[in-house]
């Protein structure tokens, strides 16, 4: 009896304490750029095989406003783990800040979609995904959601 009652003080007081928070709900903010590769370099480390697991890309993109404009540019990595995964890790410097993400993908897929690690600036603090879909070619729609 006596643990139920304290149980259900707890809640209550949970409860109580969740309604009065002055807190209000976070607004997602969403973004959209262009991505466009500017260099790129393969190296095929250990066995010979053109993209197995070790192997490692580097690279580095511009990225564009949805209306051309240029905004910033993205620097990263991918360390290939089996077929069709690969572990990416990229850093984007925009106008105001940076966003890094990374994470283990399937290369299979069309559509990537990466946490957010971290940021500086206005993207200091920030939670969310990164989802980058390939537009054309030689360019990949990417579209950052997130949360201050």
């Amino acid at each position: 009896m006596k643990t139920t009652l304290y149980v259900s003080a707890a809640l209550l007081t949970a409860i109580i304490f969740v309604k009065a928070s002055p807190a209000t709900p976070a607004s997602s903010i969403v973004e959209r750029y262009y991505a466009s590769e500017t260099w790129s370099s393969f190296a095929d480390i250990g066995k010979k095989d053109n993209g197995g697991p070790g192997d490692v890309y580097v690279s580095q993109q511009s990225l564009s406003a949805t209306d051309g404009r240029h905004v910033g540019v993205v620097n990263g990595f991918g360390v290939n783990l089996r077929k069709p995964y690969v572990f990416f890790h990229w850093t984007a410097s925009l106008g105001g800040g940076t966003l890094t993400i990374g994470s283990a993908i399937d290369l299979m897929d069309k559509r990537a979609t990466y946490p957010i690690d971290g940021g500086t600036g206005r993207y200091a603090g920030a939670r969310g995904t990164v989802t980058i879909t390939d537009a054309s070619k030689n360019r990949s729609l990417v579209v950052v959601r997130y949360e201050r």
